[in-house]
């Protein structure tokens, strides 16, 4: 008998039992794969244990009702101010009302502006009666809300988790469920993908939502920290320090868990923040969902990515250098466009730029057979090609879609409509008409399929998939789903299809390793790890800056990281440079010193500036940046052997250090170096000006390969790192590359 089928026995004995004589003291055990549930009946209280039997995660005890005042979240601006009463208990739900309202239009659409819920919230009380479900038990539960019960699931998930299922019945009026746990103290919570202000979110409340083009405040921060509840240095306008593409509704706890919400609604997280022995979060809906996975965090990570989602290891050639020739927003023309690609293919050539990589990102401009001609011959020189696509049609001229495509998916109803069945256009990033492409459409799905298909009968290789942060509430999809339902999931929903037509285009071309990345996503099971190739951050500032320029980029990489989503790459030397200085010379090698032993290393630019080369600058940037490439393709087989080490387990190539040297308080504490694979030390320069820096070293000793100088941890070491010199180091008595 298997492991799975002796867990069902154990689960009818436990029922059996709960339902004989007598038992309405006894607990109910529910037994997985590693992982068990206790469940206290009166008052109602559930304990996840580890499959030694230690608890792990255990619901907070508290009862309602408690009444809530209507307070806005998130607060307008991205500061917090004001926070509402919570209500710490088994399943506390909201009854009452709530809204929210998105940024309509332009740069930020889709994003939060503000929300607001009030009402009394109310919880779980006793178990009323218990039946067997499956390998689980289904509870029916009274709550403090005497008209009302919760219908509670517990059963084992996959290998190593327990899912946890539960209603509100009736649920009129009910806004949010959720639920409560214990926090012990000094209880780290790690993970929820691209968050730049920290590696550990205790002390932090924040919502999960995928929002677009956070920035920090450039000139004015030093006036914006100082106000209160800005988050500091960590601001970013509009959403806070919490703002992410990449949202993953999941984290891992330094107690012997991890947690995943499988929600897609708008989510609220309290994590020991206004109380420090207790976390919560809360769904906006009338139903919550989620994983308990025990373990230690490297077991807890591979429970949950495995049914989360991993990146998958990408081709060979997509881990040497990339360059993007990016078009200019208002400024490019198609001349100007195709002067700029020829004028980069005899660069390289004279530059002798190790390349392995080119995305023509206005691919529009061309004609089919002119297109095929460029990609032959960047074929010729050995080099990948890359196109570009987005997850809506516009009505903008800057080559990367064709205007025609809005009309067309307008006129058959490929696009989100209003509520009325009418197409949803609104005004884009690019400041005209837009519509979102509706992946729910059998027919729109097809037609994305022949687009992404044709791209790839032209020679390319692979593409950036942009964008799919701007679905707005008032959105209707034709799978019936409102936009506050399909916000968090578009970007799931997007790069899944892309990938199959992706698998179905390879099926058909023996051979063919096509390559994709993307920017937006969010958690699931799966989620959009699964489908993706690889991540770019998403429009980083021309800065140094801690809330989101370079010194954002290693928290944001390995926040996401732990939770599947670990093929990062950023834009080398910033993208948005609308309030901050143009890239200088020195932020753009130290930004090429931070990518090259970081999972994905790619040339892209700004909005203003164009596109970043190493010949944008002078002979020495260049020299520097070319010698930057050849490491680069010396150490890219020792990253896609960690890369497939992360595709099995889900250890991700860039390890925190606080789960490479567990135990370590002073290892946990960094948050602007990694470990690469096993054996590989990374701590690169993020200060202006400095031609040194501070690094901490972890237990064992360390060597630097290029100057071969010796550290012994754990302690600190002041390196010497002048231009040109990222602070790297071995493993001693290692050779990785």
């Amino acid at each position: 008998m298997g492991r799975r089928g002796l867990a069902g026995l154990i689960v009818a004995a436990a029922v059996l039992a709960a339902l004989a004589p007598g038992a309405a003291a006894q607990p109910i055990v529910v037994e997985g794969v590693g992982a068990h549930a206790v469940i206290e009946r009166s008052p109602l209280r559930i304990s996840f244990q580890d499959e030694h039997g230690r608890t792990v995660l255990r619901q907070a005890r508290g009862e309602g009702p408690l009444a809530v005042p209507p307070v806005p979240e998130p607060q307008p601006g991205g500061a917090d101010l004001l926070d509402a009463p919570a209500l710490y208990a088994p399943f506390p739900f909201l009854v009452g009302a709530r809204s929210s309202v998105e940024i309509p239009a332009t740069q930020w659409v889709g994003n939060l502006l503000t929300g607001v819920e009030g009402g009394v919230a109310h919880s779980a009380r006793d178990v009323l009666a218990v039946e067997r479900a499956g390998d689980g038990v289904r509870l029916t539960v009274s709550t403090t809300d005497p008209s009302r019960r919760l219908l509670v699931e517990v059963a084992p998930g996959a290998p190593g988790t327990m899912r946890v299922s539960a209603k509100v019945t009736p649920d009129d009026g009910v806004v949010t469920l959720g639920d409560a746990f214990v926090s012990r103290a000094g209880e780290a919570f790690r993970g929820f993908g691209g968050r730049h202000n920290a590696l550990d979110q205790r002390g932090e409340d924040f919502v999960n939502w995928v929002a677009q083009q956070n920035v920090g405040a450039g000139p004015l921060e030093p006036i914006v920290a100082a106000l209160p509840g800005t988050g500091g240095d960590r601001y970013m306008f509009p959403n806070g320090p919490h703002g992410a593409f990449h949202v993953q509704s999941q984290f891992i706890s330094s107690s012997g868990y991890g947690f995943l919400l499988d929600r897609d609604e708008l989510s609220s997280w309290r994590m020991a923040s206004d109380r420090d022995d207790a976390w919560q979060v809360s769904a906006a809906a009338p139903a919550v969902d989620y994983l308990v996975a025990p373990g230690e965090p490297s077991e807890a990570i591979g429970s949950l990515t495995a049914v989360g989602g991993r990146h998958r290891v990408p081709p060979s050639w997509a881990l040497g250098p990339q360059l993007d020739r990016l078009t200019r927003f208002g400024t490019e023309t198609e001349a100007s466009y195709k002067a700029s690609v020829e004028q980069d293919l005899r660069d390289i050539e004279r530059f002798d730029l190790p390349l392995s990589a080119y995305r023509i990102e206005a691919w529009r401009y061309y004609e089919p057979a002119q297109l095929e001609r460029v990609i032959d011959r960047l074929h010729a020189r050995g080099i990948r090609a890359l196109l570009y696509f987005r997850a809506f049609v516009g009505t903008d001229e800057i080559g990367t879609d064709d205007p025609a495509e809005f009309d067309e998916a307008l006129s058959k109803r490929y696009v989100a409509t209003t509520p009325g069945g009418l197409p949803y256009v609104f005004i884009g990033n690019f400041f005209g008409p837009t519509a979102l492409i509706d992946f729910t459409d059998p027919a729109a799905r097809r037609w994305w399929t022949r687009r992404v298909q044709a791209a790839l009968d032209l020679g390319a290789d692979g593409f950036m998939q942009d964008f799919g942060e701007q679905v707005l509430s008032g959105m209707r999809f034709h799978d019936g789903s409102t936009g506050a339902e399909m916000h968090n999931r578009y970007p799931v929903l997007f790069h899944r299809i892309t990938r199959e037509a992706v698998e179905e285009w390879e099926a058909e071309h023996p051979g063919r390793d096509v390559w994709f990345f993307t920017r937006a996503g969010y958690s699931g099971t799966p989620g959009s790890a699964a489908h993706e190739g690889g991540n770019f951050p998403g429009d980083e500032t021309t800065d140094w800056s801690r809330s989101s320029g370079l010194a954002s980029l290693a928290t944001d990489m390995l926040n996401r990281a732990v939770g599947g989503a670990y093929g990062y790459g950023t834009d080398i030397g910033g993208y948005f440079d609308f309030h901050t200085p143009p890239t200088t010379k020195e932020l753009f090698i130290r930004w090429a010193e931070w990518a090259v032993l970081s999972p994905l290393m790619r040339l892209h630019g700004s909005i203003n500036a164009g596109t970043h080369t190493p010949w944008s600058f002078d002979a020495q940037t260049v020299a520097i940046y070319n010698r930057l490439s050849r490491l680069r393709l010396e150490a890219a087989p020792y990253i896609e052997e960690a890369w497939r080490e992360a595709a099995a387990t889900g250890v991700p190539p860039t390890r925190p250090l606080w789960l490479a040297f567990p135990g370590d308080p002073e290892a946990a504490r960094q948050d602007q170096q990694w470990m690469l694979g096993d054996d590989v030390l990374v701590a690169p320069v993020v200060e202006e000006g400095a031609r040194s820096r501070r690094v901490y070293f972890p237990a064992g000793c360390w060597e630097h390969p290029e100057t071969g100088e010796r550290f012994e941890g754990t302690g600190y070491a002041r390196v010497a790192a002048p231009l040109g010199r990222l602070p790297y180091f071995f493993a001693c008595g290692e050779t990785p590359f």
